[in-house]
């Protein structure tokens, strides 16, 4: 129900653009050998961004198994194939532990959470910068009527990330506590080993977020380009890392959340176009792109596994 009405908004909002069919016209007539390279570009960054999680992936299981970059992958891509249907993606372990051995799924659930936490504290510090420099654009246009809540909470995310930072390298602590739990004691040699994680390995995890993020604000303002929307990059990046800051905040499902994607942009990039169609077109199929098209990949992978022990 929430996706059919943030459904029928955003078509609304469309449909109320009086310039579409130029503006489709334009799009057709712009359908060339450079926009087809400039996506094929695209389908190489997708490549990449989740080749970076995969490296940080290997990088974490190392000191247990030697994994090839391309099994990891396909690992990253099971786990997206389960996560689509789960609040904020938390079952993406399931996924990716079931190609490895049972002795190190409860390491590997680990490390996935160290992973995806480390994604988020990249996701709050660039979404506390991109939304620091455009709250004055928002508190006086799109969100006006909300100027006092944009104003603190350009004093609150910094805070919130600094928070994230002192838990991500104080993750031993966790799991030290995690292992004392009674259900927990069975598995509690393998979760002492995940406290004692070394602030380099936390670093290079970290580093290889950073890597992934760029990439991704790359793709937004390449596919912004393809469908002409008239974006510079930096635009692109403050507003996106916005849009990602409050997506990773709200508990969503994936299917709602490219609802709440469209909303969301259509707000934040509000003082930069007023082409809601071509912003939303972007929105989803970035989306298609880096969820749907892995998440199939990785599905495949799953039949064939389970279709091989049989």
């Amino acid at each position: 129900m929430l996706f059919a009405w943030l459904l029928l908004s955003v078509y609304q909002e469309i449909t109320e653009q009086k310039d579409l069919p130029a503006y489709l016209n334009q799009l057709y007539q712009n359908l060339d050998v450079y926009a087809i390279l400039l996506f094929l570009v695209l389908v190489l960054l997708m490549l990449m961004q989740w080749m970076f999680e995969a490296a940080k992936w290997q990088m974490m299981l190392r000191q247990h198994i030697n994994l090839p970059i391309a099994k990891a992958i396909m690992m990253i891509f099971s786990g997206i194939s389960f996560s689509i249907a789960t609040p904020n993606r938390v079952g993406e372990f399931i996924g990716r532990v079931l190609h490895l051995p049972k002795e190190l799924r409860v390491q590997a659930t680990g490390y996935t959470f160290i992973g995806n936490f480390a994604q988020l504290i990249v996701t709050c510090v660039a979404g506390s910068i991109g939304f620091g420099l455009i709250a004055g654009d928002l508190a006086t246009g799109s969100l006006a009527q909300f100027k006092v809540i944009v104003c603190l909470l350009v004093y609150l995310a910094p805070m919130f990330t600094f928070l994230l930072l002192f838990i991500y390298f104080k993750a031993g602590v966790f799991f030290n506590w995690l292992s004392k739990i009674k259900f927990l004691q069975r598995w509690e040699h393998k979760l002492i080993q995940l406290s004692a994680l070394s602030t380099s390995l936390l670093l290079n995890v970290l580093f290889w977020s950073v890597l992934r993020y760029a990439v991704f604000l790359l793709q937004y303002w390449l596919m912004f380009r393809l469908i002409g929307l008239a974006l510079d990059f930096q635009q692109t990046a403050m507003a996106m890392s916005t849009v990602l800051l409050v997506l990773s905040i709200l508990p969503t499902i994936s299917l709602v959340e490219l609802g709440l994607r469209w909303q969301i942009s259509i707000l934040v990039f509000a003082p930069y176009t007023a082409n809601i169609f071509g912003l939303t077109m972007g929105i989803t199929l970035i989306w298609i792109l880096n969820m749907i098209v892995p998440a199939g990949f990785g599905a495949i992978s799953i039949l064939v596994k389970n279709f091989s022990k049989k």
